[in-house]
C-alpha cells in the first residue's frame, strides 16, 4: 500500500499497546514515531513536527492533561487524539475542551482508530496549506516576487503555523515588523491580539511596569492599575519585541524570568498571572555576537531564538525595487486624491541602481514625495532623497560623460568604498568583523577593501 507522508506519534507506556497502534497505524500507510513517557514524547514532538498524537492519558511521569498542555502550547494546530480506557471517559471528554482532536477508547476498533487518525491528519495537512497560500500572497503583495523574497516566505511557512519563539535579522526598514506580523496573522493566534513594543523606547526604571503592569499605588504616580504588555497578549496572542538587542540588562533579566517560568506578576502584586502567548523578537544586531561579548544575556538568545529569520536588504533585491516603487507611488497617490501616474524608465534606472541604506522604508518616503511633485510620469527630478534635494543622485555633467546608468553606478561605487572603509574603523581594524557589519562574506570584503584602498589612491574618475 502506497505510505503517506504524514507521521504520527504515539506516546503511551504500555509497550503492548503502542505494539497494536503500531501495526494498526503501519498498515494503513502511516509512518510511527513511538515515545514511552510524557517527557520523552514532548521532546520528540519537539524535534519531528508529527502531523498527529496518540496520547494515553494515564503515564508514571506526566499524565495525559499535562501532556496536552504542554504539546498545545508547543504547536496550537497539532492534532491531539486521546486514547483512554472507559473509565477514563470524563477526563477524555474534559480533555477535548482543552483542545484534543478526538478521543478513541481501549479496546479500540482497528478500522475507527485509523480513521479518526485519517481526519486528523487531514485537518492539519488542510490548515497548512492555508497557513502557506497566506504567508505567500501576503509577503509577495507586500515584500515583491524576487528569488530571496520566495526564499523567505519559505522560512515564514515552515514556522508560521508552530507556537516557536522567533527572532527576525534585518537592517533598519527592511521589513522586519511585516515579516513578523505575517507570522502573526497566519498562524493559529491570528483571531488575539499581536502587541508591539519597540525595547529600544523603555526606560530602565520602568521596566518591570511597562512589561507586567503595575497594581494601583505601587510606586509615586501610579493612580491606578495598569495592566503591561504581556499581560495585554496573554490570552493566546503574539508580543513583538522590535529592536530586542536595545534592551537593557534589567529587561534581559526580566524577560528570561518571564519565557522560563511563563508567568507574570504587576509591580505591587501578589497574583500570579499565567501567560499562553507567543514571542517574536527583531533587531538590527547579531545577538549571537553580542551574547559572546557579554553585550546580551546568551541564555535569553536561545530562549529567544528557537527560529531565526534573515529580512534581506532592499539592495541585495533589486528586482523588487520597481514593484515596490510603483506600489508606493500608487498608494500615495491615491491617498491625495490624485490619478495614478506612470514612472519613467529614467526614473526607474536611478532607483535600481540606488544602494538604499534605508531599505523599503527610504524607498517608500522617496516615492511619497515624487506624487507631490510629478505630474504625468515621475521623472529623475521628482526622486528627491530628502526634502528640497533636486533629485535622488545627480552628479555633474560634462561634455563627455557617459550614459546616466554608468553615472549612477560610479556613485554607487562611491558609496560602497565609503561604507567599505567605515565598516573596518567601526571594527576596530578587524575585517572578519566588518563583513559581518555589512552583512557580505569575508572573502568578499576582501576584495572590495582592495578595491577601495586603490580607488582612495588612484586620481577620480566618477565624476565625483
Amino acid at each position: 500500500m502506497k505510505r503517506h507522508s504524514a507521521t504520527v506519534l504515539l506516546i503511551d507506556d504500555d509497550q503492548d499497546m503502542r505494539w497494536a497502534m503500531r501495526n494498526v497505524l503501519g498498515s494503513a500507510g502511516f509512518a510511527v514515531a513511538e515515545a514511552e513517557c510524557g517527557g520523552a514524547g514532548l521532546e520528540m514532538a519537539a524535534c519531528r513536527s508529527p502531523d498527529a498524537v496518540l496520547l494515553d492519558m494515564r503515564m508514571p511521569d506526566l499524565d495525559g492533561d499535562e501532556v496536552l498542555r504542554r504539546l498545545k502550547r508547543l504547536d496550537p494546530g497539532l492534532p491531539v487524539i486521546v486514547v483512554t480506557a472507559h473509565g477514563s471517559i470524563p477526563g477524555a471528554i474534559g480533555a477535548i475542551r482543552d483542545g484534543a482532536f478526538e478521543y478513541v477508547t481501549k479496546p479500540f476498533r482497528n478500522d475507527h482508530l485509523a480513521e479518526t487518525v485519517r481526519r486528523a491528519v487531514a485537518l492539519r495537512s488542510a490548515t497548512q496549506r492555508t497557513t502557506a497560500g497566506g504567508v505567500s500572497a501576503a509577503l509577495t503583495a507586500a515584500m515583491g516576487q524576487s528569488t530571496a523574497v520566495q526564499a523567505l516566505i519559505s522560512k515564514v511557512e515552515a514556522v508560521a503555523s508552530t507556537d516557536y519563539s522567533v527572532v527576525i535579522y534585518g537592517e533598519t526598514g527592511a521589513g522586519k515588523e511585516v515579516v513578523a506580523r505575517s507570522l502573526h496573522e497566519h498562524g493559529p493566534r491570528a483571531s488575539r491580539p499581536m502587541v508591539v513594543v519597540d525595547c529600544g523606547a523603555i526606560a530602565e526604571t520602568l521596566t518591570d511596569s511597562e512589561f507586567f503592569g503595575h497594581e494601583k499605588g505601587a510606586f509615586t504616580g501610579a493612580s491606578q492599575r495598569r495592566r503591561g504588555w504581556f499581560e495585554e497578549a496573554a490570552n493566546g496572542g503574539t508580543i513583538f519585541l522590535d529592536e530586542v538587542g536595545n534592551l537593557a540588562a534589567t529587561g534581559q533579566k526580566a524577560l528570561l524570568r518571564t519565557l522560563e517560568d511563563r508567568t507574570i506578576r504587576r509591580v505591587g502584586g501578589a497574583e500570579l498571572i499565567n501567560l499562553d502567548v507567543r514571542v517574536i523578537a527583531a533587531t538590527n544586531f547579531d545577538l549571537r555576537e553580542r551574547a559572546n561579548a557579554g553585550g546580551f544575556r546568551e541564555d535569553l538568545f536561545f530562549r529567544l531564538a528557537e527560529y531565526v529569520i534573515t529580512v534581506p536588504p532592499l539592495r541585495s533585491r533589486p528586482e523588487d525595487v520597481a514593484y515596490l516603487a510603483q506600489r508606493f507611488l500608487n498608494q500615495a497617490r491615491e491617498s491625495l486624491g490624485r490619478p495614478t501616474v506612470d514612472i519613467a524608465s529614467t526614473a526607474l534606472d536611478l532607483l535600481c541602481a540606488y544602494p538604499w541604506p534605508g531599505n523599503v522604508r527610504e524607498l517608500r518616503s522617496v516615492m511619497r514625495r515624487a506624487a507631490l511633485t510629478a505630474l504625468d510620469t515621475v521623472m529623475p527630478d521628482n526622486l528627491a532623497l530628502h526634502p528640497g534635494d533636486s533629485g535622488v543622485l545627480r552628479v555633474a555633467l560634462s561634455a563627455n560623460a557617459a550614459s546616466l546608468r554608468d553615472r549612477v553606478r560610479g556613485q554607487v561605487r562611491v558609496v560602497e568604498r565609503d561604507a567599505v572603509i567605515s565598516a573596518l574603523d567601526q571594527a576596530g581594524g578587524n575585517k572578519a568583523k566588518a563583513a559581518r557589519l555589512l552583512g557580505i562574506d569575508y572573502k568578499t570584503y576582501r576584495m572590495k577593501l582592495k578595491l577601495a584602498e586603490a580607488a582612495q589612491t588612484a586620481p577620480a574618475n566618477d565624476g565625483t
